[in-house]
């Protein structure tokens, strides 16, 4: 695990390092156009969720931004989920998503949620590993129930499995306050979600809500990673794709009251 005091903290913001960028083009230095340089803060990594510069001695630096697939592994499966929820597919479309989500929104969301621990953010490992385990246990427990070999859940059981996940992405939500806007409404959308799909169990309206709304969360997700993937590969993290950066004042400060 990265140590702490190797990691600068978020109010090197990457507004910032736009300035800081503009202001070396405009020196034209041969140290501040080369990619490789050790002072170059565009070669240097991001943390797009905290809005922080990753240092390179750091070991979190070792390891790209796993954020952006977990993302898109997340919308996917959650878009395709949808598809029966809206009747824009087939009734029968949960049996294809069951393959996605063991093996997309599954597992390649659970590693990223995994790599998310190297490089020292809690909140992306804990987010992305959760839902990582979620689409897992759905795509199994599709699987079993289709095959016969457990029975299907009655309506209680699926509404209080869906309320408890509606519960704990509002928690998840109110960890996102303050990061970026883009989390906030990813977050907050996913949780009304759960909320639609726990009331669709005896209401069709309710349902078809939620497939909206799953559609809607899913955009947002793909929205967040790409802008990450664009922002990194295309504009070389410079801030051209925005996630609306929020910053509370003293919200990271370590310092304590009596250094304060």
């Amino acid at each position: 695990m990265a140590n702490a005091e190797h990691i600068p903290p978020p109010e090197l913001l990457r507004s910032q390092r736009n300035v800081m960028a503009n202001d070396r083009d405009g020196a034209g230095t041969a140290q501040g156009n080369d990619p490789n340089s050790e002072n170059d803060e565009w070669a240097q990594p991001m943390d797009y969720w905290y809005n922080r510069v990753i240092s390179k001695s750091s070991p979190a630096a070792t390891t790209a931004n796993p954020s952006a697939l977990g993302l898109i592994a997340f919308g996917y499966t959650t878009a395709l989920l949808q598809g029966a929820n809206t009747h824009w597919t087939e009734a029968n479309t949960p049996y294809v998503t069951s393959a996605f989500a063991l093996f997309f929104g599954g597992l390649v969301q659970l590693l990223a949620g995994m790599w998310e621990f190297r490089r020292n953010n809690m909140f992306a490992a804990t987010a992305l590993s959760s839902y990582g385990g979620f689409w897992l246990s759905y795509g199994i427990y599709l699987i079993l129930a289709a095959g016969g070999v457990i029975p299907e859940s009655g309506t209680e059981g699926l509404q209080m499995m869906l309320s408890l996940w509606g519960i704990l992405t509002f928690f998840y939500f109110v960890c996102t306050i303050g990061l970026n806007v883009a989390l906030m409404v990813l977050f907050l959308s996913l949780s009304v979600t759960f909320f639609l799909l726990a009331a669709g169990q005896t209401n069709t309206k309710c349902m078809k809500a939620a497939g909206y709304f799953g559609v809607w969360t899913a955009g947002a997700a793909w929205y967040i990673a790409f802008a990450e993937l664009l922002n990194e590969t295309w504009f070389r993290g410079r801030v051209v794709v925005p996630l609306g950066t929020m910053t509370w004042p003293n919200k990271h400060d370590r310092k304590s009251p009596k250094n304060a």
